[in-house]
């Protein structure tokens, strides 16, 4: 901005004479520097001058600011001082409005504004439509998105990739994921997933999000039709997809089927990351594998993976699952030399393990321990070790943390 100013400066003195997009340029300059105040003093010097008039893109700047900012009035008024003038709001005012208004969930004025748009005869667009279903959906009204989908169809404006991702993502939290996959389809009848390389890649994150939607309902065959599919239709998936597949079998105890589509994922060129070996570690943690997790662990830590607190969280569990409570001591007091600090989640697991193994005092004295450095009890670690104790007939010492 100091440059800016200064090449301003010769401007003068060259005797030229600054136009609306030399000053509409500055404000946005100002504006990408948190500087609202300067911003607004070169905006009003414009208004009072008389011969340089803000034009629609000097206002838009603005309205997009006051939007980023979440200062929706301020855009608001904006947009009414442009009624006002001569310069009258473009669609792209109102569509950045609209769309603040529908991020800040305030989707009834994000329609009001919709409608007086369009009986201003400003037609929307997709960018427009998008906005207003995503803004829906956040309220969890997939009907109401999918009727604005049919609306936007039907005025031949269509929609992109993002729009169904939207919509197929909400409509999958519902549970409702047989009329998803009827989304998914008219996505494909269109031909969006032929468009461009990378919009075949964010058709991937449509087919992603019905996995997911399948896997959290525990309807992994359907899933994994759905994986195959991909394939059929010539699309890659991606490590967000074998992530979320790898998830759904480990969840419902199908850990042979998550360490074959493991393999397959390498085999396929897939480098599994961080988050893949997590789930599968818990996978086989909770099923009792504990051999194969720790082998796993091995292959982490060969490959230089970032290994932080949630893997060794992982690893304690497996073992006080599998009863190996002097390794999940060892595993525990290793954490600080390799400068892993645990969390609260590490000593929920530890006391737990203890209580489990009948060693209540160790627990208490872990309970003390961790408020002692800092890392203080939730409800989740109090209600383990109440537990823990009640269950080890030691119910005054559960009633004093009680």
């Amino acid at each position: 901005m100091g440059f800016s100013l200064s090449v301003l400066g010769k401007f003068f003195k060259l005797g030229l004479e600054p136009d609306v997009f030399t000053f509409t340029t500055l404000i946005n300059g100002f504006l990408l520097k948190n500087r609202m105040a300067e911003a607004a003093g070169i905006f009003n010097k414009m208004i009072a001058g008389g011969n340089c008039q803000p034009d629609v893109i000097t206002y838009g700047t603005l309205v997009k600011a006051f939007c980023m900012k979440g200062n929706n009035s301020a855009a608001i008024q904006l947009l009414r001082k442009m009624e006002e003038g001569a310069c009258k709001p473009d669609l792209v005012v109102y569509s950045t409005i609209i769309d603040s208004l529908c991020k800040d969930t305030l989707v009834d004025d994000a329609f009001n504004l919709f409608s007086e748009m369009i009986s201003k005869g400003i037609a929307p667009n997709a960018i427009t439509y998008t906005s207003l279903i995503h803004g829906i959906c956040k309220l969890g009204e997939w009907k109401e998105a999918t009727r604005l989908l049919n609306d936007m169809v039907s005025k031949n404006i269509f929609p992109d990739v993002f729009t169904f991702s939207i919509l197929v993502d909400t409509i999958c939290k519902e549970g409702m994921v047989v009329e998803a996959e009827g989304v998914v389809e008219m996505m494909i009848q269109r031909g969006i997933e032929l468009m461009l390389s990378k919009g075949s890649m964010v058709n991937v994150v449509s087919y992603s999000t019905l996995i997911n939607g399948y896997c959290k309902h525990r309807k992994i065959d359907e899933a994994m039709m759905l994986f195959l599919d991909m394939s059929h239709k010539g699309l890659v998936p991606n490590t967000i997809t074998y992530n979320t597949l790898l998830d759904g079998f480990c969840k419902t105890g199908r850990i042979q089927d998550a360490q074959k589509l493991f393999s397959k994922m390498q085999a396929c060129g897939q480098l599994p990351d961080a988050q893949t070996y997590s789930i599968l570690l818990d996978g086989l943690c909770k099923n009792r594998q504990l051999s194969r997790a720790m082998q796993l662990f091995c292959e982490m830590e060969a490959k230089k993976l970032d290994i932080d607190i949630v893997i060794y969280n992982i690893l304690l569990e497996g073992l006080f699952i599998t009863g190996k409570i002097e390794s999940a001591r060892d595993l525990f007091c290793g954490l600080s030399p390799k400068g892993l600090r645990p969390n609260v989640r590490t000593y929920t697991i530890m006391i737990n393990g203890l209580c489990i193994g009948g060693l209540t005092s160790e627990a208490e004295n872990l309970l003390v321990e961790m408020e002692g450095k800092g890392c203080y009890p939730d409800g989740c670690t109090y209600n383990t070790i109440i537990r823990g104790l009640i269950r080890n007939k030691e119910t005054s010492r559960a009633m004093v943390l009680i």
